[in-house]
Formats: C-alpha cells, structure tokens, sequence
C-alpha cells in the first residue's frame, strides 16, 4: 500500500453537527496525498455514522468506548497507531480547514529540523461563520524555536499554537513517546508542543492554516472555566529536559514562571468569567469578577482587567478589541447580534 504524505488525526466527540464540514474541507484540499484517522470516543449523537457516510477509502473511522477527555491521549495513540504518513495533521472533529492548507504547509518540513510547524487561525462560531483572526506569536527566531527551547518560557505562559494549525514530523512524535496527556490535564496539545521545543526546531506560517471553531458546548470552552488545574508536575519535567539546551538564565526564568503558574491561572480564569460575563450583558458580574484584578493582578492583567470594567460602564464586550490583538476572542455581542440564529445566553449554562 501507498504511504500518503500526510496523516489527518481527528479524535472526534459529539461532532454530528461538524464532522461533515470538518471531513469536507479534507477532502477539497488541493494537495490530495493525505490519509484520514477519525477517533471516535463513544459519541451517541451519530457522529461515527456521518463519518463512514463519506465513500473515500483514505477515510477511516475507528470506534471507541466513551472515555471522556481523561483519554483524549489515548483517542490519539490510536489514530497514530493506524496511520502511515511521515507527518501527521491534527484536525479535531468540529475544526476546518482552508483549501491550501496541506500545500502551504507541508513544505515547511522540508527543513530536517523541522518536528512541528504552525501558523494563524481563523476563528469561527458554531456555524461555521469566521469572526476573527488568531495571528498572536513571539516575534523573530523564538517563535520557531531556534536555538531549540528558546520558545519554552512564551510557551509555558500561554499556548499560542492552534491545533488546528499544527503539523508535527512523525518521527519526533515517537521520539517523545506519542502525544503527551498528563495526569488530569484535559488536553494533549500544550504538553506536546512543549516536549517537542525540547528536540527540534519549529515553523511559522503567516497565512492562515486552520479554522478553530469556539461554542459553549465545546469542552475547550468549558475547561476554560475551570479551577486553575496543576500544571507544575509537566512544566517541571519540559524544564529537566531543557537543561543544556536553554541558557542558565533561561532556565531561571521557567522555574520562575513555574512557581508563578498556579496564580497566573486563577487570574486568567478570573478574566475569562468577566470576559464571558460582558459578552452576556451580565455587567455586575463582569465588575465583580474584574475589581479584584485592578487591585491584585499582574501588570498586563489590571489593564484587562481596567478596559473590562470600562467596557461593563458602557455595556458593551472587550471581544472586538481582543480581536484586533490577534489573540483568542470569542464571538462578540455586535457578532451575536447580527446571527440570529447563535444563542446569546448560553455560553455559562
């Protein structure tokens, strides 16, 4: 049997609603040597049945008992397991892609060094409609990791690398062991990418790679508000692994930023409950939420903190602004209000 060029991991959950537009934009790619691995973990909306409804044999749907996101890892040793492709793509179940996306960045690889590559995102609402832009990333040779681990202390304060976007060399996977899930950690990605930044060199894209789609059901939403989990345990063990490859005082700065974790995160989740709060005109629960940070929070923190107590003043979102950052927004209340069929009530309940 052929080798593809690319591996599509797709672990998938209560998709129905996606996987036909996420199998799509697959399919309509304009580089077609590409295989498919859709991971179902247990759906029972139907989201396996839209899968194998597609009649293309480069798409393979496995099936497995509902784990939950304690084995999203495991949803994703399987689609490597069953896959053949020297680099492999990450598209979960409810993301897109554009047309160009394996031509634009399967290149990238032609570096050696290369064991992961990236790029901007479009941001899009659960129908499919494209509000905004993630384009945020270090600046020059960090954001490509060059020298190895120059990334690291960006990386450990915010996970700037879309999954949707990101293509990594199968051969550096295995050489760390597969994709990474920490015990209680409902994510693969960050503790991947930053085993990764310990072995090889990254590449940036500035065009737009991947459409990451943001709802209220999604589980990335609702992690997001979550009790700060405890990161220390995996932020260590990146840190071991950076010794010699990091300077001395960059080795300072990761144990610093380690300690600095646990509060970082309840900050952050402190500014995601206001953020959510204006987008639904809960403006005393947004101000409840950021006075606190104005007096305690770091420095970049109070001033998100001063522009959402603004924004609760005038009744109106920070989203738009967030936006034009190119960092993570989410759908704003003028975007609401022009798509009536996106329920503004329901990103908290």
């Amino acid at each position: 049997m052929v080798t593809p060029k690319v591996s599509v991991l797709s672990p998938t959950y209560q998709h129905a609603a996606f996987i036909g537009d996420c199998i799509r934009s697959v399919l309509a790619q304009t580089m077609q040597d590409w295989e498919m691995i859709i991971v179902d973990d247990g759906s029972d909306d139907g989201t396996p049945d839209v899968a194998e409804s597609f009649d293309d044999p480069r798409i393979v749907v496995i099936r497995l008992q509902h784990e939950g996101v304690t084995g999203l890892g495991r949803s994703y040793a399987a689609a490597v397991a069953r896959s053949k492709g020297p680099v492999l793509a990450i598209l979960e179940g409810d993301d897109t892609w554009p047309a160009t996306k394996l031509e634009d960045e399967l290149p990238l690889f032609d570096d050696p060094a290369v064991v992961l590559a990236y790029g901007s995102a479009g941001l899009m609402d659960e129908k499919g409609c494209v509000y905004a832009r993630f384009w945020h990333a270090p600046q020059g040779r960090v954001a490509r990791n060059d020298p190895i681990g120059t990334i690291l202390p960006a990386l450990f304060v915010v996970d700037f690398i879309v999954a949707a976007t990101v293509m990594v060399r199968r051969s550096a996977i295995e050489q760390i062991g597969g994709f990474i899930q920490p015990n209680g950690v409902p994510f693969v990605d960050h503790p991947t990418w930053l085993r990764l930044a310990t072995i090889g060199t990254f590449a940036r894209s500035s065009r737009n790679l991947g459409f990451w789609r943001r709802y209220p059901r999604q589980i990335t939403t609702r992690t997001w508000f979550d009790t700060a989990l405890d990161r220390a345990p995996y932020l260590q063990a990146v840190a071991s692994e950076a010794i010699g490859l990091v300077t001395p005082e960059a080795l300072s700065k990761l144990a610093t930023l380690i300690r600095q974790d646990p509060s970082r995160q309840r900050e952050e989740v402190m500014i995601a409950r206001g953020r959510i709060a204006l987008v639904e005109g809960h403006w005393r629960q947004a101000v409840a939420l950021f006075a606190p940070l104005l007096r305690t929070g770091r420095t970049r923190n109070r001033a998100v903190a001063a522009l959402g107590l603004l924004c609760a003043v005038i009744r109106t979102d920070m989203e738009r602004v967030i936006g034009a950052l190119g960092r993570h927004s989410l759908p704003s209340r003028r975007h609401v209000a022009s798509h009536s069929e996106v329920d503004p009530n329901t990103w908290t309940t």
